[in-house]
């Protein structure tokens, strides 16, 4: 045997498996597998001329145990940083102006949705539970709950923030299954969030958590977690498919090389995972196949201060569909981490394309760059040319939990039930952000470690 176990991706998930899985089966027992030049997927950042760049999540949630767990096994605790205040300030673009995100009562009193569309999202306690368990897109569950124009405005544009996708398209019981518990639970959204707000000292207007990252950027995570595995970790090291033989498995890579391990966890994006197992179990290979990518691309602009008009005080801004913009959002990453930016410089990332607009990945760095500074430079009171511009592309960024999600997981589960010491974890499956990586990876050991006795 090469190894116990092989993981195959070096993504956040793959490396928190071999992380986890080393400590139980011990040093040289776990070998993994990253077919680019480095560790972490999208999950990066980089250090130029005093600017921290995130190439894709900027940060997670600090209200996960088993991630700051891990984070001190690492010794990164020390250097956490957590978002500053403004975070709590979110804004939506409509009718050309950027309008606050408050809470009740605030809210009742805002422009951001017409007098008729607040009059509906009142009547919200009023509108009674779903009662069956048929699939539901998030659209569909949030027009139900407080209209189509709050849906449109406040759900459409919160979707695009976080999953660059559809919510005509998207399930809400795979994207936000705590709001389909509340109103399971509690018969209704606003009964629900007062509910919590007796229970929680913090605003139940959101989940849980403080954004956080870390000295360096979200990137450290993942270099420090691929440096604890030493020479247990092999980049440039595309994977051609997974076999079973007696009892275990053999990986064949595109060099040639055939691996030979007791168990196999599978850490890339599904449309690779689908390449790799097709002659092993051609039915989960299928449904890996079927799970949409929404791709985006980021345009960091670092600016002068005195070139920003605008106070940028707060999280940044998302643009519902149909208001005459391209770009899906910006947050003013300088406002959450100063350290992020040069003193007296601002930075700003800016997301386009997603599920709605594919088109935008298409353009060129020039062109995506014009476009972001000609629709920003109103909004934000540009001035001048930015002093820092780096445009980083995912074409196949944000899985897409789309309705019939359901049939895939199950397709998925059977799979490992029919190859014991076969496990599939990342962002595909239950959950995109960082804490639920971490989660899916402790999955995995959990089945491994059961396997390998």
């Amino acid at each position: 045997m090469d190894a116990e176990v092989i993981v195959i991706g070096g993504g956040v998930s793959g490396l928190c498996a071999a992380h986890y899985l080393k400590k139980t089966l011990g040093d040289r027992a776990v070998l993994t597998l990253e077919a680019g030049p480095g560790p972490g997927g999208t999950t990066g950042s980089d250090v130029v001329d005093g600017y921290t760049l995130d190439w894709g999540s900027n940060g997670f949630l600090d209200r996960e145990p088993l991630t700051l767990a891990w984070a001190e096994d690492l010794g990164l605790l020390p250097g956490l940083v957590k978002a500053n205040a403004a975070a709590a300030k979110r804004f939506i673009y409509r009718n050309g102006k950027l309008h606050r995100v408050k809470a009740p009562p605030g809210f009742f009193l805002s422009p951001l949705l017409s007098v008729r569309g607040r009059l509906r999202l009142c009547c919200e306690p009023l509108i009674p539970g779903k009662t069956d368990d048929a699939p539901e897109s998030i659209f569909d569950f949030a027009a139900r709950r407080i209209g189509a124009e709050a849906a449109q405005m406040l759900v459409g544009a919160m979707v695009l923030g976080i999953y660059g996708g559809d919510a005509r398209q998207l399930s809400m019981a795979h994207c936000f299954p705590r709001m389909v518990r509340m109103e399971r639970d509690h018969g209704g959204l606003f009964k629900a969030l007062m509910a919590i707000r007796k229970n929680r000292a913090a605003s139940p207007m959101g989940p849980p958590g403080t954004l956080t990252t870390f000295q360096g950027g979200i990137g450290a995570l993942p270099e420090h977690a691929a440096a604890s595995l030493g020479d247990r970790i092999r980049y440039n090291t595309p994977v051609r498919t997974v076999a079973a033989v007696d009892g275990g498995y053999t990986v064949s890579l595109d060099n040639g090389e055939t691996l030979a391990a007791r168990a196999v966890v599978v850490a890339t994006p599904a449309h690779a995972a689908a390449e790799l197992v097709r002659e092993l179990h051609p039915e989960t290979a299928r449904a890996l196949a079927e799970i949409p990518y929404a791709g985006l691309s980021v345009v960091c602009l670092g600016y002068p201060r005195e070139a920003i008009g605008h106070d940028l005080d707060g999280f940044g801004f998302l643009v519902p569909r149909g208001q005459g913009l391209r770009l899906l959002g910006c947050i003013w990453t300088s406002s959450l981490f100063p350290f992020e930016a040069p003193d007296g410089s601002v930075l700003l990332r800016v997301m386009l394309g997603g599920a709605p607009d594919p088109e935008a990945n298409a353009l060129s760095d020039d062109a995506l760059t014009d476009l972001t500074i000609q629709e920003l430079k109103p909004l934000l009171n540009l001035k001048g040319t930015p002093e820092l511009v780096r445009v980083y592309r995912h074409p196949r960024g944000i899985p897409q939990y789309t309705l019939g999600h359901e049939h895939r997981l199950a397709a998925l589960e059977a799979g490992e039930a029919a190859c014991p010491g076969l496990v599939f974890t990342g962002n595909a499956y239950r959950g995109i952000g960082l804490n639920d990586c971490v989660v899916s990876a402790h999955r995995a050991v959990d089945v491994i470690t059961r396997h390998l006795g």
